[in-house]
């Protein structure tokens, strides 16, 4: 793959989980049913190689887990001449709250033991205040006398003691004198949660998101330089995304894609009632193989690798009463008593907010009867205002129409009384004569 692609690949890679894991996190909520992890290549549960802060919830569950990687090979490079390696690894939970295991390496039983311990379970918040936290684990990786091998779980040879001895003994390998992976630390959270629970319409899709950082197995690679080690170190930070589909009550398909500190990798798995199998393709951005002579690395690092798993997970109380489908039931049961103490404490809250919202309604009618009794009162107030005005008025108006006419101004010269006798046909004077006198008769 040429250097650009690879840069492209790598850029749009990255970026895509993160805003995927950054856009869906903001909207999470708790999964109706409880997430599930079945066991990683080499370490522990988790997702294809980088682990999940999370424990099967039943103590006394356990996993038994086979995974093969294939590798290039060339008789150039005789160190590495298996073009197939493979690993093994078994472990069991306890109370729901840890995890212990061990991996056999090889078959010179190389191995290293692991184990994890759940600090914050999301699935205790369900429901209550905290319910947007992510679960978070913190564990060891590699735990035993093999500190020297690398992320593939590769490292050492057997070989014949210097002194002439013929017993073999079992020593770290040229190319991996310098690793120190013992001891592997690492924390991790995970926050799962179901696309139906960001829309109703949506299936029950389960999502998880995945974060972590550690050291020795996520950052060390002794003295191989890193650009031949890994085409995409992180210095221990890993990261990644898990999808899963239910067919079935008793089928998951889960579909896997996450940087495990060193590169890109991606897979799926398919369980059913117990027994898993699953597919990956790791290093994705590493490009091609390039194997070169007196180079040993060459033939492990820096090119895409195919890897196989095999596996299957039980619990042992119920195979001892006999019963290998009681540990599912379990859980089943359990999902059912989580599923309906979230309804019910859905349905508590839709009641409480319907009560709120009757309360809110009563107090804006109280407040509008409050209102309409204040504009009342002020109609009333203002209507006998009028009446009064209106009275008043009328009164006005009636005192008006009653009184006397106004009497025409007196003369200056009041008239002479009549005569006590008037002549009964006064002869009406010539036309042009003066008046007669008064006082005087004609």
């Amino acid at each position: 793959m040429p250097r650009v692609k690879r840069a492209t690949f790598r850029a749009c890679a990255g970026w895509g989980l993160a805003l995927v894991a950054c856009s869906v996190v903001l909207l999470a909520r708790p999964l109706h049913a409880q997430a599930e992890f079945a066991q990683t290549l080499n370490w522990g549960s988790g997702l294809i190689d980088i682990p999940a802060a999370w424990v099967s919830p039943l103590s006394g569950d356990f996993s038994l887990n086979w995974s093969a990687k294939t590798l290039q090979t060339s008789p150039a490079i005789p160190q590495y001449s298996n073009s197939l390696t493979g690993k093994g690894a078994l472990q069991v939970a306890l109370f729901g709250r840890a995890e212990l295991g061990m991996s056999v390496l090889s078959s010179d039983f190389e191995h290293g033991f692991y184990g994890q311990a759940l600090i914050l379970n999301q699935d205790d918040f369900r429901g209550k205040a905290g319910a947007f936290l992510p679960s978070v684990a913190f564990g060891i990786r590699n735990v035993g006398p093999y500190s020297h091998i690398d992320r593939f779980g590769l490292g050492y040879e057997e070989t014949l003691p210097a002194n002439g001895g013929s017993a073999p003994q079992i020593v770290p390998d040229s190319l991996h004198r310098d690793f120190k992976t013992g001891n592997t630390i690492y924390g991790v959270a995970t926050k799962s949660f179901s696309l139906e629970d960001l829309r109703a319409s949506w299936p029950d899709i389960g999502m998880s998101l995945t974060v972590g950082y550690g050291n020795g197995l996520f950052s060390n690679h002794g003295s191989i330089p890193l650009r031949d080690y890994a085409a995409d170190a992180t210095g221990g930070l890993f990261y990644g995304i898990k999808t899963d589909f239910r067919p079935s009550t008793n089928t998951m398909i889960s579909l896997m894609a996450e940087n495990n500190a060193w590169d890109f990798n991606v897979g799926t798995a398919v369980s059913w009632r117990g027994l898993r199998a699953g597919v990956s393709v790791t290093e994705l951005a590493a490009g091609s193989a390039h194997l070169t002579a007196g180079d040993p690395a060459s033939a492990l690092y820096r090119y895409p690798k195919v890897n196989f798993t095999l596996g299957w997970a039980s619990n042992i109380f119920a195979l001892l009463k006999g019963n290998v489908l009681e540990n599912r039931a379990a859980q089943l049961r359990k999902q059912r008593d989580v599923l309906l103490a979230d309804i019910a404490q859905r349905q508590t809250h839709i009641a409480q907010l319907q009560g709120e919202i009757r309360r809110y309604e009563a107090q804006n009618l109280l407040e509008l009867e409050e209102r309409r009794a204040q504009a009342q009162t002020e109609l009333q107030t203002e209507t006998e205002a009028l009446h009064r005005l209106e009275e008043r008025l009328k009164r006005i108006e009636i005192e008006t129409q009653g009184e006397p006419e106004t009497p025409p101004p007196a003369q200056s010269q009041p008239p002479a009384n009549p005569p006590a006798n008037p002549p009964a046909n006064p002869q009406p004077s010539a036309p042009g004569s003066p008046p007669p006198s008064p006082g005087h008769t004609l």
